[in-house]
């Protein structure tokens, strides 16, 4: 991690979630503050629209009822009102030639010929106002202007706060109070990014120890509280717990691997240095030779049946499905381990309707059932029975295997399905530990499922469900 102060707060997720949120939030109170302005700056001058046109319907109401005299009169009582604005009028008729008018005493200057003629009313600045020149520059001059029934112009003007002296304190409250509006805003969103983030902070920091240390004991606190990063917390935690036990069934499998493999390749290094002695009769060596390819098989088989559950498991096993008779295929695996029945004292008991006929791959099953059946037979004592049943119903076949047997500690059960897993008890028969786990591979591809049920001393069932039609496969990569 970067040890320069900048780089650290570029990179901080906080400090960034800080700035962004002092930026929006300035640009929000600067949008408010536009508008606001503008709005102010709307109603005052519908303010003054107003008040100018009031004058002016009631001044030409005057001029059109009692003509100039009627009009002077009007504005001289206008005028006279206590508290009454200073008020610009005047009358143009015949072009230009101005028949009244009426200019306030505060004005410097009046310029007849420079006020504009117009139907409406405007307002002018200091800077381009030709009317007049008021005496300080915080005025602004509003004009209302009509065209009267006879052609002549009627005016009415006055003086008006300048815009911008009127705003401007208003503009300097808004930058001084922003600024410090905008620091609380961008201290108050990294405090509180810094606490919302604590727990990506703590991830990071428990998988660079994990990395450091190799520990996959640490995990993540878990926050109190209920939302999306809690969630992510115990994701994570899930995630090194799934890790935890994977690496260590890993470990366990290559552990037993390597005991189940280096008996073969004990023996057939030493029956191939036993057939390589110099003197060795002929018998002796075709003897060892034999021995070799005895144990080379071993090997093979322990091999071809991995890659057999990785292809399996990842979905790549190829499967040459056609319309099967389960109760022909458990008949046929039933006659082949009946000489190990014999000699084990076991009955096998075959429960099967006539027919049951599913679309799976033949060779895939019979492994199976072969699997499921040379297991009963190794786990039940002498005199003991293995009941093999089998049935149609509700679009699926269903097979299973119960024996007399020892049982399966329910703590070894979720554990039995694992490549290379032999239990306490199993230890002491001769097998590779693969053959649940080729069971479960081969089942799962076919669409099944098989599941298991066991009291210690009473015995174990082993269920496989297949379905009776094909199922969609999926296209090859």
């Amino acid at each position: 991690m970067s040890s320069n102060p900048v780089e650290h707060l570029r990179r901080s997720l906080a400090f960034r979630l800080g700035v962004w949120f002092a930026l929006v939030f300035t640009a929000s109170a600067l949008a408010l503050f536009l508008g606001l302005y503008w709005v102010l700056g709307r109603a005052l001058e519908d303010r003054e629209r107003r008040f100018l046109e009031g004058r002016l319907d009631r001044f030409a109401s005057a001029y059109t009822a009692g003509g100039v005299a009627r009009l002077q009169q009007v504005v001289r009582l206008e005028q006279a009102a206590p508290d009454q604005t200073a008020l610009f009028v005047r009358l143009i008729r015949e072009g230009k030639e101005v028949t009244f008018a009426q200019v306030p005493d505060d004005w410097v200057e009046f310029r007849r010929v420079d006020v504009p003629v117009l139907d409406g009313w405007a307002t002018w600045q200091r800077e381009e106002r030709v009317v007049r020149i008021p005496r300080d520059a915080r005025r602004d001059f509003a004009l209302a202007s009509r065209e009267l029934p006879d052609g002549a112009v009627l005016q009415v003007g006055r003086s008006t706060d300048n815009r911008e002296v009127l705003f401007e304190p208003l503009r300097r409250g808004f930058l001084v109070l922003g600024a410090a509006v905008l620091a609380v805003a961008f201290a108050g969103g990294v405090v509180f990014a810094y606490r919302a983030t604590h727990p990506l902070r703590q991830i990071v920091a428990t998988a660079r120890g994990i990395i450091r240390t190799g520990d996959l004991d640490a995990r993540v606190p878990v926050p109190r509280a209920d939302d999306e990063l809690a969630e992510l917390v115990g994701l994570f935690n899930g995630t090194l717990e799934r890790n935890q036990s994977l690496i260590r069934a890993m470990r366990e499998s290559l552990d037993n691997a390597a005991h189940d493999l280096r008996t073969p390749l004990t023996r057939l290094r030493g029956t191939a240095e036993l057939a390589l002695t110099p003197g060795t009769p002929p018998a002796q060596a075709r003897e060892a030779l034999a021995d070799c390819v005895e144990e080379s098989e071993r090997v093979l088989d322990i091999l071809n049946t991995l890659l057999d559950i990785t292809e399996a498991e990842a979905g790549m096993m190829r499967l040459r499905r056609q319309p099967t008779d389960l109760c022909r295929l458990l008949r046929e695996v039933q006659e082949v381990y009946e000489f190990v029945a014999e000699e084990r004292g076991v009955t096998v008991d075959l429960r099967l309707p006539a027919p049951c006929p599913v679309a799976v791959d033949p060779h895939r099953i019979r492994q199976v059932f072969a699997n499921l059946l040379d297991n009963a037979l190794k786990y039940t004592p002498r005199g003991g029975r293995v009941t093999v049943t089998a049935a149609l119903a509700d679009g699926s076949a269903r097979v299973g295997f119960v024996d007399t047997g020892e049982g399966i500690p329910a703590g070894e059960l979720p554990r039995i399905w694992t490549r290379l897993y032999r239990g306490d008890k199993s230890r002491s028969q001769r097998g590779l530990g693969l053959g649940l786990s080729l069971v479960k591979a081969v089942v799962e591809a076919h669409g099944g499922t098989v599941g298991v049920r066991s009291e210690p001393g009473h015995g174990s069932e082993f269920t496989v469900t297949l379905p009776a039609t094909t199922p969609a496969e999926p296209a090859p990569a």
